[in-house]
């Protein structure tokens, strides 16, 4: 696993650390995707635009990085209570075709967005 995809999986596995299996799947995932490591980092900062502060269902917001080459968009989908389904299309030179990944992130006590397993 390269070591951007491995900083992306233990950052969204984090809370989950009793699931490894599905941190090393999301690892898999996310090296198949051919997300560069600058990927993340825009991705990361579109997906917040939508939850702080909190937008509504079917808000979207596009991101693209010249240096990859690779675009996508968020998109916000449910929201239950505390937590919000974000909804990511990406395209790389590697996987033109977008795929689709589906995330969640909760507020916490302290007012930030966690990546989460959803709703509880």
């Amino acid at each position: 696993m390269k070591p951007s995809h491995l900083m992306l999986a233990t950052m969204l596995a984090w809370p989950f650390a009793a699931q490894d299996a599905q941190a090393r799947s999301l690892g898999q995932m996310l090296d198949r995707s051919g997300l560069a490591p600058g990927d993340i980092a825009v991705m990361e900062t579109a997906a917040l635009d939508l939850v702080a502060p909190l937008g509504r269902t079917g808000d979207a917001r596009r991101w693209s990085n010249p240096e990859s080459r690779s675009k996508g968009a968020v998109t916000l989908g449910r929201i239950e209570g505390n937590c919000a389904e974000l909804v990511h299309r990406v395209a790389t030179v590697r996987r033109p075709q977008p795929v689709t990944y589906r995330t969640w992130r909760c507020r916490t006590e302290n007012g930030t967005w966690q990546v989460s397993p959803g709703p509880e």
